[in-house]
């Protein structure tokens, strides 16, 4: 498999958790799911962006754990 990038469970999970932070960043600056007089965000986009920095921060420990293990 020279040449070849496979995908593994981890790298899928960090571009899963970054993809739901940038459609958070583009829903706030689109003005999608926040009140006309700047309020709360919207339950769904506070959903999606505790779920995407929680995947981000879960493969992120598991790296970090990974990299103690080995020394």
């Amino acid at each position: 498999m020279l040449g070849r990038w496979r995908w593994n469970r981890r790298t899928a999970i960090l571009v899963a958790g970054m993809s739901m932070l940038a459609l958070c960043i583009a829903a706030r600056r689109l003005g999608l799911g926040i009140d006309d007089d700047g309020g709360a965000p919207a339950l769904w986009l506070s959903l999606l962006f505790v779920t995407g920095a929680s995947l981000v921060v879960i493969v992120l420990a598991q790296r970090l754990a990974a990299v103690l293990r080995k020394r």
